[in-house]
């Protein structure tokens, strides 16, 4: 995983409140790209997944933490890399993702709505990565806005 330049980067708290400022920073940046409504739904989806779950299980719902948020545009071919570092449990999504099967089918045999989102995830980005720092999680994801790659 290359250094990022984190220059357009938000920090807020772990609350759902600050879930409509991720999206408002993230797509600011993206407005000259003029993306289409699918692609912004999907977007909003992956973020509201990825920072949701960092409120509910990273840091277990405790609101006194932070999230940091960044974005970085790619030119060409023109895409979006979004990442999220947060200081609670470390945990490595993209181990499950690139387990999908056996992941899935512990899911199933549970029977209950839970950890579909690493699949809302996968589904929906175009590559994803995480490490570990300074006891922090880092993930990061990037997403093209033209299929054409």
């Amino acid at each position: 995983m290359e250094n990022l330049d984190t220059k357009n980067e938000i920090i807020v708290f772990s609350t759902k409140n600050e879930l409509g400022s991720v999206l408002n920073f993230v797509h600011d940046g993206l407005r000259e790209h003029d993306p289409s409504k699918d692609f912004k739904f999907k977007l909003n989806l992956v973020i509201e997944e990825i920072f949701l779950n960092i409120i509910k299980h990273a840091y277990k719902g405790v609101e006194d933490n932070y999230v940091k948020v960044f974005y970085m545009i790619e030119e060409d071919p023109l895409a979006i890399k979004v990442g999220f570092i947060d200081k609670g449990i470390l945990f490595n999504p993209v181990e499950y993702m690139n387990n999908l099967e056996i992941y899935m089918d512990i899911i199933s045999s549970t029977y209950e709505e839970v950890g579909y989102g690493i699949v809302i995830i996968k589904n929906n980005v175009d590559d994803i990565q995480y490490k570990t720092e300074n006891n922090h999680n880092i993930l990061i994801f990037k997403k093209y806005l033209k299929k054409d790659v």
